[in-house]
């Protein structure tokens, strides 16, 4: 086997692919890139497998005679980082070593033999359609996917494909996520990934790459030119979300900007994260302006957002977990419309984008307040019985 390939085309391909690739593995191939030099069409192929989705690549180098090895692949990935030279030369020594060599360096490695490699399953479907920003919406919606196994109806992200758009949807359970891409699709489709699935085909992929998309079975499959990424779906069915969103009666409705709303939000929940334990945000929406306010055992902070009301007679105040009020601008960006009901479940959207928000509960802000008044006394008690010690030092 000896091929010739252009090294930073070579190295794009593989770190698009790494993050499939398991860090351990009992099979030990696994751990590595499959690589094929096919010397009848000239291409290399590029697999990388973790049984539950797999990526494979191809690209078109000089292909002198053909074969194939599997190489640990965060060491090929490195070795390609570190050479210099636009072109990089992989010839079989003899088999199970390969010599890498870019320019005047040279190295030569031990490799695995690609029999032992677990071939993926990559089903051709027989219909796709197209699609197009599955990125973004990703990254609009990762931030809700539960981080342990909460329900298994709320497991993973879940995308609708329709005719004319692409939606993407989650929900841990105290907020949901929603982001659609408008896009002529031309058909319908449902499916459910797991959060780290779709993460590994949105790090392959560019936020306008159009791709083919199709169902074989229990796997979806996904195709641009070079690339094919095929993945076992969840085969729970998911919660519908839109019934909890449309169930959100707004008894409160301002619009507001995003770089205001962003700016103090995230500097109390700052604020909210200096105490010993995290302290809830309460916001305050007025005909006016948002007030917010944090307090702990360390200190507390507020502030305000200048709104535009829409709709609303009446005051409401609420509590809502720091961490998760800032998930909002993961989600929505540009201005926003602020919506609440008389329970508290808030509710910020675009055109393109939804977030919900469930409050803290009363009896949940009481116990944390007791928590803090504790935390405080404590301190006080702390701070004067070292003062009194320093006075009898003196």
């Amino acid at each position: 086997m000896k091929f010739t390939a252009n090294r930073k085309v070579l190295l794009e391909n593989l770190k698009s692919m790494i993050r499939v690739v398991p860090k351990d593995n009992p099979v030990k191939e696994l751990t590595g890139f499959l690589v094929e030099a096919n010397e009848d069409d000239g291409y290399l192929y590029l697999t990388a497998n973790n049984l539950e989705c797999a990526i494979q690549r191809k690209m078109k180098p000089v292909v002198e005679t053909g074969g194939n090895f599997v190489m640990d692949a965060r060491l090929l990935t490195d070795i390609l980082t570190y050479l210099n030279g636009t072109d990089v030369v992989f010839e079989e020594l003899k088999p199970g070593t390969v010599e890498i060599k870019s320019e005047s360096c040279v190295y030569t490695m031990r490799v695995l033999d690609s029999g032992i490699y677990p071939r993926p399953e990559m089903p051709f479907p027989d219909e796709t359609m197209k699609i197009s920003g599955l990125k973004a919406l990703y990254s609009k919606t990762a931030a809700t996917v539960p981080k342990s196994d909460i329900s298994k109806s709320l497991e993973g992200i879940h995308i609708d494909i329709t005719p004319k758009k692409l939606r993407a949807v989650s929900c841990n359970g105290t907020c949901v996520a929603a982001a659609e891409h408008e896009y002529e699709c031309g058909g319908n489709l449902s499916f459910t990934f797991p959060k780290s699935t779709l993460s590994y085909l949105a790090g392959a992929i560019a936020n306008d790459d159009e791709l083919e998309v199709g169902k074989s079975g229990a796997y979806m499959v996904f195709m641009k030119e070079g690339m094919l990424f095929s993945a076992r779906t969840l085969a729970s069915e998911y919660v519908n979300v839109d019934l909890l969103l449309n169930s959100i009666n707004p008894a409160y409705s301002a619009k507001a900007e995003f770089e205001d709303l962003k700016e103090q939000i995230e500097r109390i929940c700052d604020i909210s994260d200096m105490g010993t334990v995290r302290s809830y945000v309460k916001l305050e929406f007025k005909a006016d302006r948002i007030d917010l306010s944090t307090a702990n055992d360390v200190g507390s902070g507020s502030g305000e957002v200048k709104v535009i009301q829409i709709d609303g007679k009446e005051e409401y105040s609420f509590y809502y977990p720091a961490s998760q009020l800032k998930d909002i601008f993961k989600t929505i960006d540009g201005v926003m419309i602020l919506q609440v009901n008389p329970k508290g479940y808030l509710m910020a959207f675009n055109r393109n984008c939804k977030y919900m928000l469930t409050p803290m509960a009363p009896h949940a802000v009481q116990r944390q307040e007791e928590k803090i008044l504790e935390l405080r006394k404590k301190a006080k008690a702390k701070t004067k019985e070292k003062t009194k010690t320093e006075a009898k030092a003196a």
